[in-house]
């Protein structure tokens, strides 16, 4: 058998009968504090050698498993107390460390492990016809079990607590732990998000700072025999403070992005843990960084939709979702662009307003400025503001059409059938009807996310607005006025009214307006 003592490989040759145990007497003694005075003897018969427990407090381990009487076989990892050993069955042969495992030597007289788990870069599962061993059909099995166990406890969870929690709960069904922590990222550090005790006790507890740095650095998945004894962790009072005697710690990496440090540990005994519990916690850390991500995902997008949901009452799909991916600096950097303005005001609001019951007089604008967006949007324009009982609307950037123009035209006749629809509600309802003028104007101005720090929003000034706005003042009721600009770029298949030339404040020349009489066949007002 092969005995890892003081970082170095020593050999011991089994005779006939070999007694394990603390006294002097034994044929192998050892000076383990884990170890009963009789622990163990093992017996070399003519085909096997054969372990046997001498009912030991603290029981006797082959390959993880405690025991009480078991043949060996080569390459099998025996542990008493905090002693490890490797038995080969032929005198040649030297022990190795578990596969894809690196095994660390403890310290004088009482040894313990630090193994260290590489992360796993390929978790996928061989094609049937490449599996050629019963080792390597054995591991995609564990797997699967690994991912079924987890999906079925996790897989619906939405709750980034109640996940924790149940992350916990399936460590603790996998591996013999006492104690359990979740830690994530905060602040340039870890935090304890989530605890659980197998005792159910409630309280705080000290945990190694030292064994999380070390995986939080490395990114290895660490266990450790023994955390007293462990040279590794000799500096962490938290450890020998809280008498922990076996310990494991993975990182949750997902993405290539840790999102955590996953860490049980054992105080009731040394070697509670092997090298297969860690890389079966390591696989469930697995699983368990993707549930995270996948929750943490969940909300974010749900969170976007409500973004997107407030957002798109005011803006174009295009700027919202511009706000929503954080591109707000490209809309701050404002140009000069060419737009179509359109401006639709009430005409006689101020004398409503005062006759009017102020519950009457919103619930009306409410009315109004509801239909009116929804026909912007339907011809996919910005709805920049509501100005008092007016509404303004753009067509440009950050969502330009090669045919702006003709859309902000066709928007301002659907707007006059929909101040229609209303006003037949309001007659029926005995109230008097809604007069709406409409301007409408293209040429250039400034765009850009404009405003204070507290409050800002995507707009357009210049020249070019201010015409529309004293186009819409021209308005009668009923009427959409649009200028010369406007109609040359909207092509064919629109039916104005020129009109005389208007002198408008603000402007040396005077301005050629349209009276809008028809789109594609439909007139002002909804006639065909």
């Amino acid at each position: 058998m092969g005995h890892f003592n003081g970082g170095a490989l020593e050999e011991r040759v089994l005779g006939t009968l070999t007694s394990v145990g603390r006294h002097p007497g034994n044929t192998l003694r050892l000076a383990d504090r884990e170890v009963s005075k009789e622990h163990a003897v093992l017996v070399v018969e003519e085909t096997h050698v054969l372990l046997r427990d001498l009912g030991s407090s603290n029981g006797t381990f082959v390959n993880g498993q405690r025991i009480r009487e078991q043949r060996l076989r080569d390459g099998d990892e025996v542990v008493f107390g905090s002693s490890r050993f490797l038995f080969r069955a032929g005198a040649d042969a030297a022990p190795e460390p578990p596969r894809g495992v690196t095994v660390v030597a403890g310290i004088d007289r009482a040894p313990a492990i630090l193994a260290q788990l590489e992360p796993v870069k390929d978790d996928t599962f061989r094609p049937a016809d490449e599996l050629l061993d019963i080792a390597t059909l054995r591991a995609d099995y564990e797997k699967l079990r690994i991912a079924h166990e987890f999906q079925r406890q996790t897989g619906t969870e939405r709750d980034p607590q109640a996940l924790l929690e149940k992350i916990l709960n399936a460590s603790f069904q996998l591996v013999p732990a006492d104690n359990g922590v979740i830690f994530l990222p905060d602040a340039g550090g870890l935090r304890p998000a989530a605890v659980k005790r197998r005792d159910g006790q409630v309280g705080a507890f000290v945990l190694s700072e030292t064994v999380l740095q070390q995986v939080s650095d490395t990114r290895r998945a660490v266990l450790t025999a023994d955390a007293i004894i462990d040279e590794r962790f000799s500096a962490s009072e938290s450890i020998v403070a809280q008498g922990i005697r076996s310990a494991m710690a993975v990182p949750l990496l997902s993405s290539n992005t840790l999102r955590g440090v996953l860490f049980v540990d054992s105080r009731e005994r040394a070697n509670a843990f092997s090298a297969k519990d860690l890389k079966l916690l390591a696989g469930l850390a697995g699983h368990a960084a993707i549930a995270l991500e996948n929750v943490e995902l969940g909300r974010k997008i749900e969170q976007e939709a409500v973004t997107r949901a407030e957002l798109s009452r005011f803006l174009s799909p295009a700027v919202a979702e511009m706000v929503v991916q954080g591109k707000v600096e490209l809309l701050r950097q404002g140009r000069l662009e060419n737009v179509t303005v359109l401006f639709a005001d009430i005409r006689g609001f101020t004398s409503m307003a005062e006759h009017d019951a102020p519950q009457d007089v919103v619930a009306m604008l409410n009315a109004f400025f509801t239909r009116m967006a929804d026909v912007v949007f339907r011809h996919e324009g910005n709805l920049d503001k509501f100005i008092g009982d007016c509404v303004m609307a753009v067509w440009g950037p950050p969502s330009s059409h090669h045919d702006d123009p003709a859309r902000a035209l066709r928007a301002g006749l659907e707007m006059q059938q929909e101040v229609a629809l209303l006003n037949r509600e309001r007659e029926a309802a005995g109230r008097p009807p809604l007069q709406v003028g409409i301007g409408i104007n293209t040429g250039q101005a400034v765009v850009g996310y404009m405003g204070s720090a507290e409050r800002h929003e995507f707009t357009a000034i210049g020249d070019s607005v201010n015409t529309a706005s004293r186009l819409c003042g021209m308005a009668q009721g009923g009427e959409v006025l649009a200028t010369e600009a406007t109609m040359q770029k909207a092509g064919g298949g629109f039916e104005v009214e020129p009109l005389p030339m208007a002198n408008v404040k603000g402007k040396a020349q005077g301005v050629q307006a349209y009276r809008l009489l028809s789109a594609d066949g439909t007139r002002v007002g909804g006639a065909a």
